[in-house]
């Protein structure tokens, strides 16, 4: 396509047949996103109308997951959509933890570039506040997971002609609805997230166009395009996921987005249950109004005249409020016959619960199946060995294929996007993108064993007393598993590691080796305490942006060995024997 085309086609509004993969996109993102429904409010109004593509994810709510029941009326149906909670949110991000944790694990994989400034580059925090893996394991993961027909693109984060020095990369994320036209047709057009601008993009150049703000159609931003990138290819990827024979990708979670949209349903009425059927009523012996003497009516004085020619009139009584009977009250005192003394007045009633216990049991068994679908039953402490190997083997099958499409694909592609777009050969006065090879290893075992497993293992490596490598090596891996959030933990973790080579004994070891000296035993166990007071005098930033030569120059100032007399260390020994 020719600049005129790409116009003409953009301003004519055209789109590509995208039905089924929005779909993909809005079942998976409505339970991962925790969407709800809106709802009218008495006074007018609605809720919840503020999320993305909310009037998209109502047509799911109205049509599919919570419909109208035939005998359902407005107000009922307004209260069944208030009561919506996003229940199904918790395993799909749960999932999506243990995958991160899996996969971009330190120590899982090496990526080097032999660029000095390239490799600081993708380790810097220039991909919206993340390092490169740190924005794939923060938000292109999960973006994949929801969206896998959706798309990343690199791009320059500044037009050529404003460019100067070294040039800085968005990984940017492309919604499947933003899409106006598929890269695998050889030009790739979409819409910006928030719609200001529309991006075309061929295997050479970037062109950006805006809106006209008075004649509505979209022009050229600027007369020198955005960028001419000269990589031959179109620097884009699908996200991806589970290939369809339709053409489409399915996403890698949506074996349980049917059971989870039946929960939703189930759920619903379940509530609805609860709501109706479940509450006690109370049954209350007739008591006759003392007052008006069961009548309903009293006479009562009035000025004489035609229609009251005895200056009295029947009104209701104002006791029971022309009912007949009263309302027993706490405390109240009334009387009854000596041969209905043995009757109550009051019998609270309970409904049968039947209906509502099977719908309860039936909404555990629906989670319950989205947990197995999800690969998440192995996390049960009550299950048997041999079901927890098995379930632990098809999340590691389950892993391995994400690991594998993130890594060789969307990792190793972007990687090679942004050398070239960074290095620049001249060849016939012309200058064009370079590249060059870069050690790239992705992860090839993922530790899926839950942390309460891993400490077992550590323990039973001491008591058969296996070599110490192999228990630094668990220690470290224990470590990823139970603190894969605390940025700070893991730093001071490996710290220790490659400064202490004490760190995997047992203080009982320690007192037992009689080649160490007493300054190597206090380093090791005070090295924790000392990282502790540096995190706490000098903030959490130190302990993560410094080197760790810097940081042992700072634990080389606090610590003070405490000296012991000759005397004292034969005491010791005498003790120890």
């Amino acid at each position: 396509m020719n600049l005129s085309e790409v116009l003409t086609f953009i301003n004519d509004n055209k789109t590509p047949d995208t039905k089924k993969e929005v779909g993909v996109f809005l079942s998976v993102s409505l339970h991962t996103k925790g969407v709800r429904p809106k709802f009218k409010l008495d006074r007018g109004g609605m809720l919840f109308d503020n999320q993305d593509f909310i009037d998209d994810y109502q047509q799911i709510f109205d049509n599919y997951l919570l419909s109208r029941h035939p005998r359902e009326s407005e107000v009922t149906r307004n209260w069944r959509l208030s009561q919506y909670k996003p229940f199904t949110r918790d395993p799909f991000l749960q999932i999506t933890d243990i995958i991160k944790g899996a996969i971009f694990n330190d120590g899982q994989y090496t990526i080097q570039l032999p660029n000095k400034n390239d490799d600081e580059y993708i380790w810097s925090k220039s991909f919206l506040e993340f390092d490169l893996i740190g924005l794939f394991s923060n938000r292109i993961l999960s973006l994949m997971l929801e969206d896998p027909n959706g798309y990343i693109v690199r791009i320059p984060s500044k037009p050529s002609y404003e460019t100067t020095g070294e040039v800085q990369i968005n990984v940017d994320y492309v919604c499947i609805k933003d899409v106006i036209r598929k890269p695998s047709t050889g030009d790739f057009i979409f819409y910006s997230r928030d719609r200001k601008f529309i991006y075309w993009i061929n295997s050479n150049v970037i062109i950006r166009f805006i809106k006209d703000e008075q004649s509505g159609k979209w022009k050229l931003e600027n007369e020198n395009g955005y960028f001419a990138h000269l990589l031959g290819r179109i620097p884009a990827n699908i996200l991806g996921g589970r290939y369809e024979t339709d053409g489409y990708y399915s996403s890698f979670l949506n074996k349980a987005v049917p059971v989870a949209d039946e929960y939703v349903s189930n759920y619903s009425a379940k509530q609805m249950i609860d709501k109706e059927a479940s509450h006690p009523y109370i049954q209350q012996m007739n008591i006759e109004c003392i007052e008006c003497d069961g009548e309903g009516k009293k006479q009562v004085p009035c000025p004489i005249d035609d229609l009251h020619p005895t200056g009295v009139t029947l009104e209701k009584c104002p006791k029971c409020k022309g009912r007949k009977y009263i309302s027993i009250n706490p405390a109240d005192r009334f009387e009854v016959s000596k041969e209905d003394m043995d009757k109550p007045a009051i019998r609270i009633i309970n409904p049968d619960v039947s209906i509502n216990t099977y719908h309860q049991e039936n909404t555990d068994k629906l989670f319950q199946k989205i947990l197995d679908a999800l690969n998440l039953t192995l996390i049960r402490e009550a299950q048997s060995g041999a079901a927890k190997v098995v379930d632990q083997e098809k999340l590691y099958q389950f892993i391995s294929g994400i690991s594998t499409h993130i890594f060789d694909n969307l990792i190793y592609n972007t990687i090679k996007d942004i050398i070239s777009y960074r290095n620049v050969r001249v060849n016939n006065g012309v200058t064009l993108p370079t590249d060059y090879e870069f050690t790239f290893v992705k992860p090839q075992q993922f530790n899926i064993k839950t942390a309460m497993d891993l400490l077992n293992e550590i323990n039973e490596t001491q008591t058969a007393n296996l070599p110490i490598f192999i228990r630094r090596k668990m220690i470290g891996e224990f470590v990823d598993k139970r603190f894969s959030s605390d940025d700070v933990m893991q730093k001071k973790s490996k710290f220790i590691i490659l400064n202490d080579p004490l760190f995997a004994f047992s203080t009982a070891e320690l007192a037992q080796m009689q080649t160490i000296s007493s300054e190597q035993i206090q380093f090791s166990q005070t090295l924790p305490m000392i990282l502790d007071k540096i995190e706490v005098d000098l903030g959490q930033n130190f302990i993560l942006e410094k080197s760790f030569d810097e940081i042992r120059t700072k634990v080389d100032e606090l610590f003070k060995p405490i000296p012991v007399s000759n005397s004292s260390k034969k005491d010791e020994d005498v003790v120890t024997q």
